[in-house]
């Protein structure tokens, strides 16, 4: 099961980014490094509407060179802008890419273009050489299959189950919020490390607890610079994804399942404090879109809410995580 992927063609490669990703993507370009013939970091980002080409190029090129081992890369277009038109959408973009792309000594190796409906060769026009395909193919290809006997499916964005505790819950949240420091505080990080040791140990009144926990900003800070093991014991440091090590990536994912049990127990307007851990930890993982995601219900849910809204304009703006751009210690899915 630890033996490498075999990812030829171009249908292996367009079935690995949506497995490395969470979901397929829409409407975006996704830059993947290569090193020598081997794959590296998978980095997405929105597709180029606005920006100025050289500046859109020299930010993407930024983010990769993080991978200092890259020989090269390839590009996935998203989009369903027309697919036939010459010259190609995005030409500008891309052709300001491979010289970004050149001039940092990764050049770009081959490129395609994926629809809803049908895949082809960006590169190439000639209908008779690259003809559009069927994403069958894609979904049909090896790589897809390796990928999935591996216990890889592409899950796309979750959302948070409704609210099913009892009338009582908002009451009994407010009054497990942390009001003496640090006695409540360090109580709570008790009880949160034993549950990422043992998550099966959550029970209806720990969840109640560590819910009324999360609305004190200086406990929830607390609790997730907690769920980063190996991270320097400062909160700016950990918000912004700058770790010494490798996190502990399967801690992580549990600590994100925990929050998602949480929110089970916790009404509307309690929620913003676990939907915005839950989006930092997607930006975390490389996974800007979902954070964002995350982060607006964050703020649908209390109007205001100062994380959310400083985790979204960082969002909004493009930047990553300190981690999401070290292959060392970005997130790889299980």
């Amino acid at each position: 099961m630890n033996e490498p992927l075999n990812i030829s063609t171009p249908a292996d490669i367009l079935a690995y980014v949506p497995h490395m990703l969470g979901e397929t993507p829409k409407e975006s370009f996704v830059l993947i490094t290569m090193q020598g013939n081997a794959l590296g970091a998978t980095l997405r980002l929105d597709a180029p509407l606005c920006f100025e080409p050289k500046a859109f190029a020299q930010t993407v090129v930024s983010y990769a060179t993080a991978d200092e081992a890259a020989t090269g890369t390839l590009l996935v277009i998203y989009t369903d802008e027309n697919t036939t038109a010459d010259p190609r959408p995005f030409s500008e973009y891309v052709q300001a890419l491979r010289i970004e792309l050149e001039t940092a000594r990764m050049p770009l190796k081959d490129a395609w273009m994926v629809t809803s409906e049908v895949w082809s060769n960006y590169l190439c026009m000639d209908p008779v050489c690259c003809p559009e395909r069927s994403l069958d193919e894609i979904t049909n290809s090896s790589g897809n299959a390796a990928l999935i006997y591996r216990g890889s499916n592409v899950t796309g964005f979750t959302n948070p189950e409704p609210f099913t505790g009892e009338a009582a819950a908002r009451e009994t949240i407010a009054a497990h919020k942390p009001d003496g420091w640090p006695e409540n505080t360090e109580a709570r990080r008790a009880q949160w490390a034993e549950l990422l040791q043992n998550p099966k140990g959550l029970t209806h009144e720990a969840a109640l607890e560590l819910a009324g926990a999360l609305q004190h900003p200086i406990t929830r800070d607390y609790l997730m610079a907690d769920t980063i093991t190996n991270a320097p014991d400062q909160f700016t440091s950990v918000l912004l994804g700058v770790f010494v090590a490798r996190p502990d990536w399967t801690r992580v994912d549990t600590a994100q399942e925990l929050v998602f049990e949480l929110m089970k127990v916790t009404p509307d307007g309690q929620r913003a404090p676990m939907l915005s851990v839950i989006g930092w930890i997607e930006w975390l993982k490389g996974k800007s879109s979902f954070a964002a995601r995350y982060f607006k219900l964050a703020l649908e849910d209390v109007e205001g809410f100062r994380f959310a809204e400083l985790m979204a304009d960082l969002v909004n703006r493009g930047l990553l995580a300190d981690c999401v751009r070290d292959p060392k210690k970005a997130y790889t899915r299980p």
